[in-house]
């Protein structure tokens, strides 16, 4: 493909690119499950890269026309399957635009890493039909692909040691079972039960001095299980540097004398997903392991720590759904010295929100961090120092150049991305570090926001300028570039010419009143043909704990494929993602007490319909579904996609390796209970719809993946045998071999998910849903 013939053509600001000019041209014909199914997207977890020369930026690329039917649980779970299924790598040329295909839509594909000379290209894939992860190279002079080696690497991200050689994680060389054991030695059954399958789970009485932090764990912490090792791209031969160690994250020195890492010691107590961490160095030469920190809170990836740029020093900041009720201080760690140094001493707790890495200067001298919105400046024997907020503004990003460093396209600044909370848009300004002077230089009601499964936001940097990911309401997310002041702006990528065709549902900001007298905010989807005076059915998609007005700006207001929201507004549907703030005491109730009023403005303005609402949701929203239809009759319709209704039962899941993550997520976790069953039963029962389904009077469309390990099938089975025998209107639709969202699970599979849900809107809500 080859997206312009030079950089005069690419130079185009998004005022042309998305203008009004181009909608002659579209149709308002419903947008076809067809092309959102087979629509592209940019992989999760794979941040893009740059070329050593910073002439290429190699990016990659999901495409859903390949239509692996695959179901989403056949995959081995290896890091490359999760989020590089059907996946390529491409690489364009910021100057002429030129696009290449490097992996040729054969294998999957993923976490691409250049050599430091910008002659390979490093990846991982599964092209040879192995079906597990291994290191390949792309040679850039030639175009050729070779496999590195036979084994089967577990990293999600490759880092190069040197023009020779790579880090990489393997499984350990010799894995020991883990409890549970997968059966009982004939010492302990006598050989007569030799051929027995059972699994046997036990559970030891503990005193009030016992250690709860390994008592229903939510996972198993030996997924972390995994060998640091080098790997000479030349021969294949391999190093291990660590044995059978559990491993979060872990990063070079910029000397690539050491290899820093973080490992999950234990959960901190029961119904937490809190870890403490251990962070250590290994030497590249020795294998020596030196441990600089324990026990600390870290993120659930044992993120983020930095290196210093003259390697002699670690940054970490604490988190982790613990740490927020903790000070989250930033601390430093000498490997020379022992022992690690607080360098912000903060009197209060941060908001909760995902740390990102700490970045240093060049010189090696401040460290620059975000802490509720606003840019922090630490530097040994100095105060912590907040640099002047942005007016009305959240720094969601500092923008990285070179290695764990700030981008400072002007001496003494540095690029931020940030959110305007109260228009719900991004932008990008520049901060002087020495005045505290902000600039702005873009801000034009897009979402520069890429939350991928990592819930990261990336924008990269090479030189003079960098990339970073753009999208609205009306328009699927492509590549953007830009230099430093933004005065030149174009766009890279183009993944989904096949959407340009359709005219979209614009979307806007709606407010109201919560029950409760908060005022709310809402993301509002309207169909392309909407008429001022005119009602139009309305469809709410519901997800408790999120503000949907964050959302307004996003593509299909963010759900790819088969829950692109698109489907409905081009059908004539008005859309509504509502804000549902988290009601820790009742957040059943809660729920109905900010969607109704929401429902209601929208039919006190003449928009929606009173007699056509639905409601739909998935996961944590699909138990918000529950919550709405026990407590109002007034939805014609709802869809409950792999959703709970029985937090009892939720609370008693259990995997194969014992895991409970139910536990957790409903004592402190999403659920927000406070404690257990016995300690807060009727708060159980109260905010369970199961014990109110003989209220429901909403035809209820029930979808659930038959393999999933986040909500259990067992939830939906009892729900729909529980409104069968009420003689209430249900439907249940169970994909065999598929996992916890649709969104993975194969072609067929989701098309036949789209289909149903529009068919089932259509039957109750009298809208041609073709």
């Amino acid at each position: 493909m080859r997206i312009s013939t030079g950089i005069t053509t690419l130079l185009v600001s998004f005022a042309c690119v998305f203008s009004p000019f181009c909608a002659a041209a579209q149709s308002t014909e419903p947008l076809a499950i067809e092309d959102v199914l087979s629509s592209r997207e940019f992989g999760q977890l794979t941040i893009p890269v740059w070329s050593p020369d910073q002439e290429w930026l190699v990016y990659a690329v999901k495409d859903r026309s390949r239509r692996s039917e695959a179901s989403s649980s056949d995959t081995k779970q290896t890091s490359i399957f999760a989020y590089s299924k059907d996946s390529d790598l491409y690489a364009v040329n910021i100057h002429t635009g030129d696009t290449k295909n490097l992996t040729g839509a054969k294998g999957n594909n993923g976490s691409p890493a250049w050599s430091p000379d910008g002659h390979y290209l490093a990846f991982l894939s599964d092209r040879d039909g192995s079906g597990v992860a291994k290191l390949w190279l792309w040679q850039r002079s030639t175009g050729d692909l070779k496999k590195v080696s036979d084994v089967y690497i577990r990293a999600t991200e490759l880092q190069w040691l040197n023009g020779r050689e790579i880090l990489v994680t393997l499984a350990p060389e010799s894995t020991s079972p883990v409890t549970p054991r997968e059966s009982p030695s004939e010492t302990e059954i006598g050989t007569n039960w030799q051929e027995s399958t059972v699994r046997v789970y036990r559970s030891n009485a503990t005193s009030s001095t016992t250690s709860a932090g390994t008592i229903s764990a939510p996972w198993n912490l030996d997924v972390y299980r995994s060998d640091l090792a080098i790997v000479e791209i030349e021969t294949g031969k391999i190093r291990r540097l660590t044995h059978d160690q559990r491993l979060g994250t872990y990063a070079i020195s910029p000397d690539a004398s050491r290899i820093a890492f973080s490992s999950p010691i234990r959960f901190e107590k029961a119904g937490s997903q809190q870890i403490l961490w251990s962070l250590s160095v290994v030497s590249v030469a020795t294998g020596e392991i030196q441990s600089l920190a324990s026990e600390i809170r870290l993120e659930y990836d044992g993120s983020p720590f930095s290196w210093s740029p003259d390697s002699s020093r670690l940054a970490f900041l604490t988190g982790g759904p613990i740490e927020h009720n903790e000070r989250g201080d930033c601390y430093v760690v000498d490997l020379n010295e022992a022992g690690s140094k607080n360098l912000s001493h903060f009197e209060s707790p941060p908001g909760r929100e995902k740390q990102r890495a700490p970045l240093w200067d060049a010189t090696g001298e401040s460290i620059y961090f975000i802490r509720d919105g606003a840019v922090w400046k630490v530097r040994d024997g100095k105060p912590a120092q907040a640099l002047p907020r942005i007016k009305d503004r959240r720094v969601m990003e500092i923008v990285a150049g070179g290695h764990e460093q700030v981008w400072s396209p002007k001496p003494g600044s540095i690029v931020v991305l940030t959110y305007d909370s109260s228009a719900k848009q991004s932008g990008f300004y520049r901060m002087n570090v020495i005045t505290g002077e902000s600039t702005r230089l873009q801000e034009d009601g897009r979402c520069y926001n890429f939350m991928n499964a990592d819930d990261h936001v990336y924008a990269v940097s090479g030189g003079s300028r960098f990339a970073y990911f753009a999208e609205d309401a009306t328009h699927d997310r492509d590549l953007w570039m830009a230099n430093a002041d933004f005065r030149s702006v174009w766009r890279l990528t183009h993944l989904n010419p096949q959407l340009d065709k359709y005219k979209m549902g614009e979307a806007r900001l709606v407010e109201w009143h919560s029950l409760d007298g908060h005022i709310l905010k809402g993301a509002l989807l309207l169909p392309p043909t909407y008429r001022k005076g005119v009602r139009y059915p309305l469809v709410v998609w519901v997800y408790s704990g999120d503000r949907g007005s964050e959302f307004v700006n996003r593509f299909g207001l963010a759900d790819a494929g088969p829950f692109n929201l698109q489907l409905l507004a081009t059908r004539g549907y008005a859309v509504l993602f509502p804000d549902i703030p988290e009601d820790p005491i009742a957040p059943m109730a809660n729920i109905a007490k900010c969607v109704s009023p929401g429902i209601n403005h929208l039919v006190e303005t003449g928009i929606a319909d009173p007699d056509r609402v639905g409601v739909i949701g998935q996961s944590y929203g699909g138990y918000s579904v529950l919550a709405l239809i026990a407590q109002t009759n007034r939805f014609k319709a709802a869809v409950e996609i792999d959703g709970a209704g029985n937090l009892i039962g939720v609370y008693g899941e259990m995997d194969k390796a014992g895991a409970a993550f139910g536990v957790s997520e409903l004592e402190h976790g999403q659920g927000r209970m406070g404690g257990t069953p016995w300690q807060y039963r009727e708060r159980y029962i109260e905010n369970s719809p199961y014990f109110y389904l003989d209220r429901v009077e909403t035809p209820l469309l029930i979808v659930q993946g038959a393999a999933d390990t986040t909500t259990a099938p067992f939830l939906a089975d009892e729900l729909f045998v529980a409104l069968r025998r009420l003689g209430k209107e249900v439907e249940y639709a169970k994909y065999e071999g598929e996992g916890h969202s649709a969104v993975y699970w194969k072609y067929s599979n989701q098309a036949d998910y789209c289909r149903r849900m529009l068919s089932w809107f259509n039957r109750h809500m009298g809208t041609d849903n073709r």
